[in-house]
């Protein structure tokens, strides 16, 4: 690479590194009728609101299902569902990142015996 496109190279990274908003802001959202103020970094707001939605359409389906649940008890709830949810999809990563380490051995114990036959 030449001197001419280091530069470049260079203005391209910080261009890209000083146009990523690393300011915080405080952002209120409502879960469940009630309001919270957050402080979220700004270029986060978007993934703050969607989890806010998706959270409340949770908990919406939810309060359908047990209406007589006070608030409190209703957010406990979905809080235990949610991390069952988290648990859940961490296992199955694990048992995938698993399948894929014996397929990886197994395709590299194949090639070894392949050049082995050669």
């Amino acid at each position: 690479m030449d001197k001419t496109q280091q530069t470049k190279a260079q203005n391209d990274i910080n261009t890209n590194a000083s146009s990523i908003d690393t300011s915080i802001k405080k952002v209120d959202i409502m879960i469940s009728g009630k309001t919270y103020t957050i402080n979220c970094p700004a270029n986060e707001e978007k993934e703050l609101k969607d989890a806010t939605n998706y959270i409340n359409d949770f908990i919406l389906d939810l309060r359908k299902q047990a209406p007589q649940l006070s608030h409190e008890n209703l957010l406990v709830l979905c809080c235990l569902n949610l991390y069952e949810k988290i648990h859940a999809n961490e296992t199955a990563k694990k048992s995938q990142d698993n399948q894929d380490k014996v397929a990886e051995s197994l395709i590299d114990k194949l090639i070894r015996d392949a050049k082995a036959m050669l």
